[in-house]
């Protein structure tokens, strides 16, 4: 078993690709994640520049840097996640997620859930949506995140402000308790701003996850700057993060360091 990148008070992050570790940690009660979308293939919208890609399907392009210079300059999306250029053929991203939704399935306990981020897209004037990326295991509910505004203007279309978190979920899995329904399937959070990571979600996604489930262990394959840790650190529950890039590695423990300041 590797080694852990950080080890401290209920919260543990290990700094490789999370297939190396997943199949040895301990059973989780509440996987929350978002992947990298693989932005880096479109028809237009997004990283618009580049050359057409034959492994992908409805006419996608390989992107570029595209509309979005100052991002790459940054290391933004358009730069892609480090060693990660987030423009893989479709099928083998498709079958990537696959076998990571696989891998933590098997990480449940017998009352678990997987909340997985993704967003649906309509490109070539077909729609493709999260499901595509699951290996057939139970979807219990289909929560929509309503972001605050977007970036992709166009005179094509309106611009998206919604993402999906797909649950899937145990045959036992429940909420903490029937009030806790109440919080309803569409969550108003904007997004996360002042930080280096080029994708993160808002605190309040899992926050919610983990105010609305059962106490237990909470794992997050793509740990990204942390911030399932964080929530997790708030609630006072143990965690288990798994990031690739060493940089977004050293980005949460310096956030987890602030959180114990408060």
């Amino acid at each position: 078993m590797k080694a852990p990148y950080y080890d401290h008070a209920g919260i543990v992050i290990y700094n490789c690709d999370c297939r190396e570790v997943l199949p040895d940690l301990p059973k989780a009660d509440l996987i929350f994640t978002s992947p990298p979308y693989n932005l880096g293939i479109t028809t237009g919208g997004g990283f618009p520049t580049g050359h057409y890609d034959p492994d992908a399907p409805m006419g996608y392009k390989r992107g570029g840097m595209g509309k979005w210079p100052k991002a790459a300059a940054t290391g933004g999306l358009a730069s892609g996640y480090g060693t990660h250029d987030d423009a893989m053929p479709w099928p083998q991203y498709e079958a990537w997620q696959r076998q990571i939704l696989t891998l933590c399935w098997n990480q449940l306990t017998d009352t678990g859930a997987i909340y997985y981020n993704h967003k649906p897209r309509v490109q070539a004037c077909e729609a493709w949506l999260p499901t595509s990326l699951n290996p057939n295991l139970p979807l219990r509910q289909v929560i929509i995140w309503a972001r605050a505004g977007g970036i992709n203007f166009a005179p094509t279309h309106y611009v998206p402000t919604h993402e999906w978190i797909m649950i899937l979920a145990k045959p036992d899995f429940r909420l903490r308790s029937k009030e806790a329904s109440g919080v309803g399937d569409v969550w108003y959070f904007p997004q996360e701003s002042g930080t280096d990571h080029p994708a993160p979600f808002p605190i309040g996604l899992p926050l919610r996850a983990l105010e609305t489930t059962k106490p237990g262990l909470v794992i997050d394959p793509f740990m990204g700057s942390g911030t399932t840790l964080e929530a997790a650190k708030k609630m006072g529950r143990p965690a288990i993060g798994i990031e690739i890039e060493e940089k977004y590695c050293a980005m949460a423990v310096k956030r987890l360091a602030q959180e114990m300041l408060f």
